[in-house]
């Protein structure tokens, strides 16, 4: 299957966000800005199939240029591991892997991203998502939090975590 269509022929949609208008790190209002960076950048993926989004696409790239450093690093789930994905990714090419990868085995993927909080440099979403695997069939549920921490209103790191209890904990809250 080539690059930007899926098994039945039809085109993939790109990755497209919201522009992150929120580039300022300074004073303190810094925490809220970050809250509304992340929310900016999510929110546009809210009850859509990610599992559809074609991830080689330019408009991809260029929304990851736009939101992530180049030396962005993801930890994923310690219980994910053994699904597909690595522990561990870094920069913009790694998180494309990683969302490749993650993704590939299913035909419907959404998330829900429940809240959005502050925690000094870092925002807190926990989310609940939900996934059809491909060839199965087979329904998937995942509650996790994702830590982001950003710098110059991009984010430089993701962490997820299986509880909002261990992320708030890794945030010093």
């Amino acid at each position: 299957v080539a690059a930007g269509s899926t098994a039945q022929g039809t085109e993939r949609p790109a990755l497209r966000a919201a522009p992150s208008s929120l580039r300022r790190d300074t004073g303190s209002t810094i925490s809220l800005e970050n809250v509304d960076a992340v929310r900016s950048m999510l929110e546009p993926f809210t009850g859509i199939n990610i599992a559809e989004i074609d991830l080689a696409a330019d408009a991809t790239r260029e929304t990851v240029e736009r939101d992530y450093a180049p030396d962005v690093e993801l930890r994923t789930l310690a219980s994910g591991i053994g699904t597909g994905v690595e522990a561990l990714y870094r920069g913009r090419d790694g998180l494309i892997r990683y969302l490749q990868e993650w993704l590939e085995p299913f035909s419907e993927y959404c998330v829900d991203n429940l809240d959005y909080i502050e925690a000094g440099d870092c925002v807190l979403v926990p989310t609940n998502q939900r996934g059809v695997g491909a060839g199965s069939g087979a329904r998937v549920d995942i509650e996790l939090t994702t830590l982001y921490r950003l710098r110059d209103g991009q984010i430089t790191r993701i962490h997820q975590f299986d509880t909002l209890e261990e992320a708030r904990e890794a945030a010093g809250l």
